[in-house]
């Protein structure tokens, strides 16, 4: 029941008049929902989300709705909580972003038509629609709140005139300020005439002006008064509802009043606009003044009353006057639309011309207003073109009014000249009944004289045209079905859908994606996870179980996924193909529609029902072999860059094969593991000629080789090969490779390869060792002056696998005597069986040690070979023994080059004599049957004399053999 009807009479006519106040106080209230749910655009710049606020110098909470650009403090925490607010849901802002939102005052509870009035933490019940009316107050500024929250209000009386309760404390010192311009003449014809300007001053409390009275004086006709108007110290109009009566203007600012903090002082000034009028306005004057303190309501005003402004003196600027008209153009376009995300739409079309041809004129401003409900989220980015296709000003929204005002610096129109004004507009939403119209108007022109400071009266024309907002649906391409690099960064499998969303010039947030599954009647349902993936960076937005396909169509949900005004998103959905999907069979993904939210909170659904494209079944066959025509192969140990194991792969007939990864395991017949604590080493893998990967230290067992892209061509063959480097020391004497997994797609359909013969093993290879011993054989002697002396004797024994070249030998004397110095030279090795020389001669050697280079002498596997080594000697050598021996042994494989292991190295020493005298032989390698001497000298034998020899000396060495 209706809290109007006890101090309602009876009669039909009031009751009628109730009942519609109620049906306008729901509408209010239903129309505020609806507002509130599409309309989020912050009126005074912050972002639409943020609603709860407070500065950081006060801890008052504010409310903020950005349908109308006001602000509802919060009385209490409970109020706050009521509606489920969280405290960190509080926003600090600035205290002057916080002052460009007025503060709400009408307020009704969503359970009850009851309406209050509200200030100061104090509610006062409007008693009737007339006492509404009378207050100023407007419909559309009901804000419907929580009962909780109306709860929490005290309760006061009302006033008529929109005062709440007693004013005592709320003293108000008022009077006129320095500013207020002096006596002077004002033009009828011209506007923004500034006549007086007020001081008002809190005293020991805060007040709040609800309305404000002015008493005109002077000799005036009224009729040629088109406007008298306020505002604050920054010439910024307060938002009122005025009326002239009685030489009075009256100005009610209930549902927006002037709050004044205690201390603060603000200041009101008072303009007046005349018509262009030709009334006589000979010896006539105006004043506006202040009477009395009731002329202020809201405060206890105190001050010098009468409060007056200084008296003007009226005259005709009719036939003086520059004279300006201005008409709203036609768009001349049926059934006009403006297509939400569109950018830069002509939305309003205005002449400007100086008829008088009196002077030029200058634009300061134009203010232009939407006469439909279309407001700050559906219009902003506003922009004035002229006719020349410049932008002169730009707004970046509308006031709280619905009211776009473009500032212009001094635009000149000649006189009898004229300018066309079109209004530009970004359309970032709307779409909802009466929000979704714009009808613009303009509502006020500020016009320059160059005759002097006049502002001029502008008669203004408008049309009636509207252009309605619509929504277009968002694109929705179908694409190839072709991985790139990123897509299965984060989830493997193969694409089945693919799909573009083109967004417009809005933001929105997707929420959900609706899918259908087509395939034939020979294909399984989808029985792993479907992903829906970012198709260029692979990030996952969502899935599903593949079998919910299986019910119907389904729902992706994106979380409000973010997409930018313009920005492109390309989708893929992903998943892993049954294994029994025959080959000829197809997937195809529908898109049905999708689910999103525009920038006011609406959520839309486009219905799409795009066919993605079709997923053929194609499957890869591959075969894998051992490479037959290498079979089991050996390598020396320590040999390089040999190949350990090969492979031959085939593909099928029918569709091109990725080769993305292989593992390599150790084969059934290796002795050991193919590691680099093992011997192996700089492990090269190779399909065909291309590398695809190079392990330096391979240290695992199983071989992972990945991060590679092979395209084996269809019904083509290639070698699986695999090179290593070994050590001498190798671990191994047997290897054996087996391919244990292979990962590889059809080209085309990416789905999986089947792969025939895993784990086959390829050939073996077998691993042995270039060595050989070296060992003594036979002392020797020398002559003083012999050219050609057998000193010792030394054996060669290949006991490896593989034939030796001999590399080089060093001939060490312990008595560093062997040497050219004390008459030794051309020291030389001559092979014993052939008497053939086998190495470089060292013409003049040195003392110590003698390297001497064998010359690469071929040494076969398991043979041996016997070595003399001769020297030089004139007659002046010592006399005496000298001690020798061999160290230092090379000899390298044939084939591999591998040094060979040495044995026997260094070996032990040897003992040779020198001998005096000319007449003796020495016989290395005795001969079958007799020995014959005969005496070099014929009176042998030598005397026996100290030194001398009184015998034959017979020198023997065993031979090993």
């Amino acid at each position: 029941m209706s809290i109007f009807k006890k101090n309602l009479p009876a009669g039909a006519g009031r009751a009628k008049n109730l009942i519609m106040f109620l049906i306008s106080l729901v509408m209010a209230g239903l129309f505020g929902l609806i507002l509130m749910a599409d309309e989020a655009l912050a009126a005074a710049g912050l972002d639409a989300k943020i609603r709860q606020v407070k500065t950081a110098a006060n801890p008052a909470v504010y409310y903020l709705d950005h349908n109308r650009g006001l602000k509802k403090p919060y009385v209490s925490a409970a109020a706050f909580l009521s509606y489920g607010n969280k405290w960190p849901d509080i926003k600090i802002i600035s205290q002057e972003e916080l002052d460009k939102w007025p503060e709400t005052h009408l307020m009704k509870s969503k359970d009850s038509n009851q309406v209050y009035y509200i200030s100061q933490g104090r509610k006062a019940l409007i008693a009737s629609e007339q006492q509404f009316i009378e207050s100023g107050f407007k419909w559309a500024e009901i804000m419907t709140i929580s009962p909780a929250d109306l709860a929490e209000y005290k309760i006061t009386d009302f006033k008529v005139g929109g005062a709440v309760g007693d004013n005592n404390d709320n003293s108000l010192a008022i009077t006129l300020d320095s500013s207020s311009p002096k006596a002077d003449y004002l033009a009828v014809g011209a506007q923004g005439n500034l006549v007086a300007v007020f001081s008002l001053r809190a005293l020991s409390a805060p007040v709040e002006i609800t309305k404000f009275v002015l008493n005109l004086k002077g000799i005036f006709n009224s009729d040629v008064i088109q406007e008298i108007y306020l505002t604050n110290e920054s010439d910024i109009e307060y938002s009122v509802s005025s009326r002239m009566d009685n030489r009075q203007a009256s100005f009610n600012i209930n549902s927006r009043p002037i709050f004044i903090s205690s201390g603060e002082t603000k200041k009101i000034k008072v303009y007046v606009n005349f018509k262009d009028s030709s009334a006589d306005v000979t010896n006539q004057t105006f004043q506006v003044a202040i009477n009395q303190a009731s002329n202020i309501i809201g405060a206890n005003a105190t001050g010098a009353f009468p409060l007056t402004g200084e008296t003007f003196k009226l005259i005709s600027g009719f036939g003086i006057l520059e004279s300006v008209t201005a008409s709203e153009q036609s768009l001349s376009i049926n059934n006009n639309q403006a297509i939400i995300g569109s950018t830069e739409k002509n939305i309003g079309k205005f002449n400007l011309a100086e008829t008088s041809g009196r002077s030029d004129i200058f634009v300061k401003e134009l203010k232009f207003a939407n006469q439909s409900k279309a407001g700050a989220f559906s219009l902003n980015n506003f922009k004035l073109k002229n006719r020349a296709g410049q932008i002169i000003s730009t707004v970046p929204e509308m006031t709280s009014d619905r009211e776009i005002v473009f500032k212009l610096k001094d635009y000149r129109i000649k006189k009898n000249g004229n300018e066309t004004f079109i209004i530009l507009a970004d359309i970032p939403g709307g779409e909802n009944g009466e929000n979704s119209l714009i009808n613009l108007y303009l509502s006020k022109a500020k016009v320059l004289s160059s005759q002097g400071n006049f502002n001029l009266y502008v008669n203004i024309t408008n049309l009636d045209e509207n252009i309605t907002i619509k929504r277009e649906t968002l694109g929705l391409v179908a694409k190839e079905l072709k991985a790139n690099n990123k897509v299965f960064i984060k989830e493997t499998g193969v694409i089945i859908g693919n799909f573009e969303i083109r967004n417009n010039n809005q933001k929105i947030n997707l929420a959900s994606l609706n899918f259908s599954l087509g395939k034939n009647s020979a294909m399984p349902g989808l029985t792993e996870t479907v992903y829906l993936v970012n198709y260029n960076t692979g990030e996952v937005y969502g899935y599903i179980n593949g079998d919910e396909f299986d019910n119907g169509a389904v729902d992706v949900d994106l979380g409000n996924l973010d997409l930018k005004a313009k920005q492109n998103l390309v989708i893929a959905l992903v998943t892993k193909i049954p294994d029994s999907a025959p080959n000829g069979g197809y997937y195809r993904i529908i898109l049905n529609g999708l689910n999103y939210r525009v920038a006011s909170g609406a959520y839309w659904r486009d219905t799409a029902n795009i066919a993605g494209a079709k997923l053929t079944i194609s499957k890869s066959n591959l075969y894998l072999y051992p490479n037959n025509e290498l079979g089991d192969r050996s390598f020396i140990k320590g040999e390089k860059n040999i190949k350990i194991a090969s492979f031959i792969i085939e593909g099928a007939a029918g569709g091109d094969t990725k080769i993305t990864d292989l593992t390599f395991s150790r084969g059934s017949d290796s002795s050991g593991t193919i590691s680099f604590d093992n011997g192996f080493s700089n492990l090269r893998f190779y399909i065909g000629s291309a590398k695809i990967k190079t392990i330096s230290a391979p240290y695992s067992g199983d071989i992972a080789v990945g991060g590679f892209s092979y395209v084996l061509k269809s019904g083509a063959r290639a070698e699986i090969k695999v090179y290593a480097d070994t050590e001498k020391e190798l671990g191994a004497s047997t290897i054996q490779l087996a391919i244990s997994n292979l990962a590889a797609v059809n080209s085309g359909s990416l789905i999986p390869a089947v792969v025939n013969n895993l784990n086959v093993n390829s050939h073996k290879v077998n691993f042995g060792q270039a060595k050989a011993e070296i060992s003594k054989v036979a002392e020797g002697f020398v002559t003083q002056g012999e050219n050609d002396n057998v000193i010792a004797g030394f054996k060669v024994k290949n006991s490896g696998v593989e034939d030796l070249r001999l590399g080089a030998i060093t001939i060490n004397a312990a008595d560093q005597e062997l040497t050219y110095s004390l008459g030794y030279s051309n020291l030389r090795i001559v092979n014993r069986d052939q008497q053939r020389t086998a190495s470089s001669a060292v013409s003049r050697p040195v003392a110590g040690a003698n390297k001497i280079n064998l010359g690469g002498y071929l040494v076969k596997a398991g043979e041996e070979a016997v070595f003399d080594v001769h020297v030089k000697a004139n007659d002046s050598i010592a006399d005496q023994n000298m001690d020798i021996y061999f160290s230092d042994f090379t000899a390298q494989g044939k084939t591999s080059r591998v040094s060979a292991l040495i044995s026997g190295d260094p070996t032990d020493s040897y003992k040779f004599t020198v001998v005096t005298g000319s007449s003796a032989k020495m016989f290395i390698q005795p001969v079958s049957g007799s020995i014959t001497y005969r005496w070099h000298d014929a009176n042998y034998p030598y005397g026996n004399s100290n030194g001398e020899h009184t015998g034959i000396d017979i020198v023997t060495a065993r031979h090993s053999g």
